[in-house]
């Protein structure tokens, strides 16, 4: 089985939805849990699990979409790391990126 770890982020995401869906409908916290779990034994079983259609902007990354919620990943060293979870509804955040990269801190080499 795959190590699955995740982010303080993502962790923090997770308690506040299943805090915030307690308050308001027991049923769609327990729904919630169990989904959180479903998308942890999908990625330890199946560790290449999810898309790049859904995910976000980062070379690597992965999304795995599990009910509403999409979980976004980072493969490394046969660790998958969670480093976002979010509703469907959500907006992906991105992080923002200048245009302009000025010239001392110009690469000479692509990446």
């Amino acid at each position: 089985m795959t190590q699955v770890k995740v982010s303080r982020e993502a962790a923090d995401f997770v308690r506040n939805e299943a805090a915030y869906l307690r308050r308001r409908n027991a049923h769609a916290a327990q729904r919630f849990s169990t989904t959180v779990r479903r998308a942890r034994d999908i990625l330890r079983t199946f560790d290449e699990a999810g898309n790049v259609t859904h995910g976000l902007p980062i070379r690597g990354g992965l999304t795995l979409v599990v009910d509403a919620y999409l979980f976004d990943d980072l493969r490394e060293d046969g660790v998958v790391n969670i480093i976002a979870v979010r509703h469907g509804r959500m907006l992906q955040r991105v992080p923002d990126v200048e245009d302009d990269i000025p010239q001392d801190l110009a690469i000479d080499e692509p990446v």
